[in-house]
């Protein structure tokens, strides 16, 4: 699915803004990889599900615009909190507009890749939502989370201190722990931005997302490559969250990596 000139006007946008930073552009360069990894990614969950054209193409365009909004939000904000600064989801739809990035697209496509792009970022998808949407979302929604998984394991398995906008300003402090987020957890469910007290619980919540992947392609990857085992790994192996830990280990290692879509999501949710 060739999208190349989306690509290389949202590459050029990067670009801009960059020049645009008159601090440290390195999270400027993070969230850039950060959308090419989510549109390679999400290129490969599209590919083991059975879609038509269209509606591969309004996966890759949400995948590669789903965090526009992130250059000028940290430029702006000097953050990536959308609770302390504005909803990244929705600032990315105005933007899209006003750069009339989608303008040469069919109106129904059109509509797909602004809503994922609106609401990739929500903890929950409206109920409502229709088949198709909701299905371009939740690739968005996957390859999103994958990504970030990699730039969590790359930057808390290196030294400390951690970059406080990649951990989002938490305290790496062991005596500070979230119950809710521990919760979360046991009861197989995706813990809350909104619980986190600090990096350990951080690493708790990256793991519940075990239980939200709706595609056998990302569930394996989320099972294979590594980075939520390393995540998991670096919680404490007693205390508040040993079991925790040890738990969503064993899910981790549970998930049948060659199996269909819907045996696969059983074995993740039951």
């Amino acid at each position: 699915m060739d999208i190349a000139e989306h690509e290389a006007w949202f590459q050029e946008y990067a670009r801009k803004q960059r020049a645009l930073e008159t601090g440290d552009p390195g999270p400027i360069d993070l969230k850039l990889r950060h959308s090419l990894e989510v549109l390679r990614t999400a290129r490969a969950i599209v590919a083991e599900s059975p879609m038509p054209p269209e509606l591969r193409r309004a996966c890759l365009l949400a995948a590669l615009y789903h965090d526009v909004a992130r250059f000028e939000q940290y430029r702006r904000y000097r953050t990536f909190r959308d609770r302390e600064s504005c909803n990244h989801g929705l600032m990315g739809v105005k933007i899209l507009k006003r750069e009339r990035r989608l303008d040469d697209e069919p109106r129904v496509l059109r509509q797909r890749v602004l809503a994922a792009v609106g609401l990739h970022n929500r903890f929950a998808l409206p109920p409502a939502l229709p088949g198709e949407t909701a299905l371009v979302t939740h690739v968005v929604r996957d390859a999103d989370k994958l990504d970030i998984l990699r730039i969590m394991h790359e930057s808390l398995c290196g030294p400390k201190p951690y970059h406080p906008t990649v951990v989002l300003g938490l305290p790496d402090s062991p005596a500070l722990v979230s119950e809710t987020v521990l919760r979360a957890a046991r009861e197989r469910r995706v813990a809350s931005y909104a619980d986190l007290r600090s990096v350990n619980d951080l690493r708790v919540l990256l793991g519940t997302w075990l239980f939200d992947m709706h595609f056998a392609a990302s569930r394996r990857q989320f099972a294979t490559d590594g980075h939520a085992r390393h995540l998991l790994e670096g919680l404490p192996e007693d205390g508040n969250y040993g079991e925790t830990r040890a738990m969503l280990l064993a899910r981790l290692a549970a998930v049948p990596c060659d199996a269909p879509a819907d045996a696969m999501r059983a074995c993740c949710l039951s």
